[in-house]
């Protein structure tokens, strides 16, 4: 029987597919633009971005690859039991950011953001309409739920190529560093700060081969620190 099992060739190309874009956004923002992004960039350009690279991933994954929705965690069932490991694990990545922030911001400068973005920020946390959309579809869609598939889609990529104990470890590092200097624009504490926990998180997913509580813990990990902007916010009269 003839083999239609895609080789590491396809792999390899899906996952080059995965990274592109997402080297080239990051590459435009910090290199090409020199504006902070209006109130409609800010709120579309998450929701458009990471809902069409969401169906992108998932074509990489299902199309090209011929990769199972079961192997990302995504199958019937165990909705609820990922959920509550989600908030669990956003609850205890909070905490190990304040508990290492200290450390990190002591070794490199604080990056404060620029005042456009204040401004932006400051507007956001004064309209309630705004900041339910943000902390709903654009949190939960274009941040987390984008994020956290072009993770585990780019592990299972790679790990076909290299399928070893050491060949995981290293793509998990090396995809985990990525996530990081995406979040370049955040400074250096927080680049080495995401890595860190981008590889708890890769870890996760390889030994559960879970999603959502991913995406769920991702939600959580940001609606949080909004919340907390926006009552500093609002308790100074901003």
């Amino acid at each position: 029987m003839e083999n239609h099992t895609p080789g590491k060739q396809v792999h390899l190309l899906a996952a080059a597919a995965a990274v592109l874009p997402m080297a080239a956004l990051s590459a435009w923002m910090y290199l090409i633009r020199d504006a902070a992004p209006g109130i409609g960039e800010f709120f579309l350009g998450p929701l458009l971005f990471g809902g069409g690279m969401i169906f992108w991933l998932l074509f990489l994954h299902r199309v090209l690859c011929r990769d199972s929705l079961q192997a990302l965690g995504f199958g019937v069932g165990g909705f609820w039991k990922d959920a509550v490991v989600g908030v669990g694990l956003g609850l205890a990545f909070l905490l190990l950011k304040y508990l290492t922030d200290p450390f990190l911001q002591a070794l490199f400068q604080p990056r404060p953001p620029s005042r456009e973005v204040m401004e932006l920020i400051i507007g956001v946390a004064r309209d309630p309409l705004l900041l339910a959309l943000w902390l709903g579809p654009v949190v939960w869609i274009g941040i987390a739920g984008f994020e956290e598939l072009w993770r585990v889609v780019v592990l299972r990529r790679l790990w076909f190529v290299f399928p070893g104990t050491a060949g995981k470890w290293g793509v998990l590092l090396l995809v985990s560093i990525l996530i990081g200097l995406a979040h370049g624009y955040q400074g250096p504490a927080s680049i080495v700060s995401i890595t860190i926990k981008s590889v708890l998180m890769g870890w996760y997913f390889m030994a559960s081969g879970r999603t959502r509580p991913l995406i769920v813990a991702h939600a959580i990990y940001d609606s949080l620190q909004i919340l907390a902007a926006v009552y500093a916010i609002r308790s100074a009269g901003l």
